[in-house]
């Protein structure tokens, strides 16, 4: 019987967002699966596309019915779980379904547009053990010599060792001795090669493998493992993916920073070898390309990684763990599908039968509030391994240091325990979640804040390089001499960044050795490693940084977290700011006190009566979860409605145009007038000269049909929808 095949075209357009039928050449009736790449004639153009139906019922007029022209690879490269996850993901979250195919292909790896391939290299094999050589000819003994202890090496390594050159090896091989062929080199990511500290589990720690077991074998709901820091939630995976790994699954474990990718990586590696795998975009695209087919061939069985190793091409999985599962970096911010990677987790498993763990002290309202509802499985871990008591947290009112005199960023108390480290030879992490020298600068005398040309921000000095720069379109200019509006030469420097902190610090502890790490200094690739590899080796006793510091990190030897600025992120217009904040608090005060000794946490507030940051002090989620919760349900948001942004960008006239349109449409579909928020322009109005209006949509649930069928707009606004949006900037 003939078959069909549904293709979806690689087009990123809304127009083409829809499966395509195409005739099965004779050649390719029998070979053609669910998932392939496919070449296919489209208008005028050869383009690729994906296979994601095949059936023997023509939907189309046969007259305009066209043949396939090529399958781009042996083997499907998308499992067809996959290609469900991808038409889940289209219809979720609004977007376009080639998009979300894109995200289960190897990286850069498109029809005619590949950036990268196989690494291939020459290698040299000895064919001869004891060759009759020449008695002069010494530069090709060595190379025997060398092949004798290691019969088969990369031909450039051999050159090398040997101290010759690559016409020594080929007059090897016209004699018969050696041969030269070509191989496939695979481009591996290190890591270091740490022993296995394995623990003999707590009692908690085992009731917790106990209830996740109990989940693979029969609900399956996922189980939100909500344990205080230091209460070994790492050992709790490495043994339940133990147990999957027994049945010949796979497991993939997310971590929300590439920061915490090499530190999470050593332990696993520890644990399970050469079987594991790493995916994020910190690598190179060559490493991540080898580790993809890696996955894809089944030579792994534990894939570590950031946000889109959620769609790893593993075979056979069993489990996937999200590591601090509150953290933004899991929603993903850029492209038509602005996914959250808990929900595409807790799908995923859902197609294959597996089993989804997330765990954090700290975990998402929303991840609670469903625990207590019962949708997740709620393990709690409330105690620190080795009965090590959580950190005692002292907060200094700043406003209190302001009256006493103390004009400097540094309170009294976080002073005196920064010199205490000069005599104990303990580490320290300080948390300042502003990056750059000064936040802003402001011209004296008429008031003018010097602005982002392109953006409606302010702009960052930088003293490394004496600029200032824009965090949102990277723009960079010279600081002028005088200000723009008034020709005024009084213009200073207002408030403090993480470089501005580094520097003071260098001056007023000269016997420290102080390092930062924020997104200025880790542009480089291995620049986490590095910096992270210094602190734990205890090479530096400060580390200086913005959120990157708070995350699940473990250095044994920090007793001291001073946190600058702690109520900065509650002055965000966004309604999860007293949750982000106290999840910050709470994390980074954990990287303290996690070794043999006692750990403290100071916390410089101006409002330190506000509700998450005394709950931050007392180590209480479940307090803060109650008050939190509380308005949450009073003002009917997450998690007791459903939230959409609808955000427009383009020039200013046009975009809030087709915003008030946008508005009006929604009113015509019976949404009440007060669950429509806007339109009004974004609290960021303006970035990278685009003008950004938007609405807000509040709803026990929205139909997709609505969102789908909203007016069209003019070519020159974009239109972005955001289901269930973490930030309103």
């Amino acid at each position: 019987m003939e078959r069909f095949a549904g293709v979806i075209v690689d087009v990123r357009a809304e127009a083409v967002n829809r499966v395509f039928q195409y005739r099965i050449p004779e050649a390719y009736q029998r070979q053609i699966k669910i998932g392939h790449r496919v070449l296919v004639p489209f208008g005028r153009r050869k383009i690729e596309g994906y296979v994601v139906e095949l059936s023997s019922q023509l939907e189309i007029d046969p007259s305009k019915l066209k043949d396939l022209l090529e399958l781009l690879d042996p083997e499907p490269l998308i499992h067809p779980s996959l290609v469900q996850l991808a038409k889940w993901m289209e219809e979720t979250y609004v977007g376009l379904l080639s998009e979300a195919l894109q995200y289960m292909l190897p990286p850069a790896f498109r029809y005619g547009k590949e950036r990268v391939g196989a690494k291939k290299a020459q290698v040299a094999t000895l064919l001869i053990s004891q060759p009759q050589l020449r008695k002069n000819a010494t530069a090709q003994q060595r190379v025997v010599e060398i092949l004798q202890r290691t019969p088969e090496i990369l031909a450039a390594d051999l050159v090398v060792q040997a101290s010759t050159t690559y016409q020594t090896l080929r007059a090897l091989e016209a004699q018969g001795v050696i041969s030269l062929r070509e191989a496939i080199q695979e481009r591996k990511v290190e890591w270091d090669d740490i022993p296995d500290p394995c623990h003999t589990l707590t009692s908690e720690q085992q009731d917790a493998l106990q209830a996740i077991a109990e989940e693979m074998q029969g609900g399956r709901r996922p189980v939100l493992l909500h344990g205080v820091t230091g209460s070994g939630k790492t050992e709790v995976y490495l043994n339940i993916i133990a147990e999957v790994l027994k049945k010949g699954q796979q497991a993939i474990v997310l971590v929300p920073e590439i920061a915490l990718t090499p530190q999470t990586l050593n332990r696993f590696a520890a644990r399970f070898g050469e079987r594991v795998s790493v995916l994020h975009s910190g690598l190179s695209l060559g490493e991540r390309f080898d580790q993809w087919w890696k996955i894809y061939q089944g030579d792994v069985d534990v894939v570590i990684g950031a946000r889109s190793a959620v769609f790893a091409p593993t075979q056979n999985l069993g489990l996937i763990v999200l590591d601090e599962e509150h953290e933004g970096t899991y929603k993903q911010e850029e492209g038509s599908i602005r996914y959250q990677t808990r929900e595409v987790a807790i799908k995923r498993c859902e197609l294959v039968e597996g089993q989804v763990v997330l765990g954090s002290a700290t975990p998402a309202l929303e991840s609670y509030h469903y625990a207590l509802q019962r949708r997740f499985r709620l393990v709690e871990l409330t105690k620190r391994v080795e009965s090590r008591p959580l950190p005692q947290v002292h907060i200094v009112d700043m406003r209190e240091e302001f009256e006493k005199g103390n004009r400097s960023m540094f309170s009294t108390d976080l002073r005196k325990a920064l010199q205490n480290l000069v005599q104990t030879g303990d580490q320290a992490i300080i948390l300042l979640n502003r990056r750059g020298f000064s936040r802003f600068v402001l011209c004296r005398e008429c008031g003018e804040v010097l602005e982002c040309p392109n953006c409606q921000v302010s702009l960052t000095y930088h003293q490394e390089d004496a600029r200032l720069h824009c965090h949102y379109c990277l723009h960079r200019e010279v600081l002028p001499g005088k200000c723009p509006k008034c020709a005024s030469r009084f213009l200073r420097q207002f408030g403090v960044g993480t470089e501005q902190v580094q520097e003071v610090l260098g001056k007023e502890y000269p016997e420290l050795k102080i390092l930062r790490l924020d997104a200025d200094t880790t542009r480089r690739k291995g620049a986490h490693r590095t910096i992270l590899g210094k602190f734990a080796r205890g090479e530096a006793q400060v580390l200086v940084g913005t959120q990157m510091v708070a995350k699940g990190f473990d250095f044994p030897n920090v007793t001291l977290v001073g946190v600058l600025s702690a109520d900065l992120a509650l002055n965000f217009p966004d309604i999860r700011s007293s949750e982000r904040t106290f999840q910050l608090l709470t994390q980074v005060a954990g990287r303290s006190g996690r070794g043999e000794k006692a750990g403290q946490v100071i916390i410089q507030s101006y409002d330190p009566s506000h509700f998450s940051i005394q709950a931050a002090q007392n180590h209480d989620y479940h307090d803060f979860y109650r008050k939190e919760i509380g308005f949450r349900r009073q003002l009917r948001y997450p998690p007791f409605s459903e939230l959409v942004r609808i955000l427009c960008s383009g020039p200013q006239g046009a975009t809030q145009e087709a915003a008030q349109r946008i508005h009006s449409f929604f009113l015509g579909q019976g949404f009440p007038k007060e669950d429509i928020l806007g339109p009004q322009m974004a609290p960021i109005g303006r970035i990278q000269g685009r003008y950004r209006w938007q609405i807000l949509l509040r709803s026990a649930t929205v139909p997709v049909e609505v969102l789908k069928n909203m007016p069209g707009v003019p070519d020159e606004v974009q239109v972005t929808i955001d289901i269930d949006p973490l930030y309103m900037l």
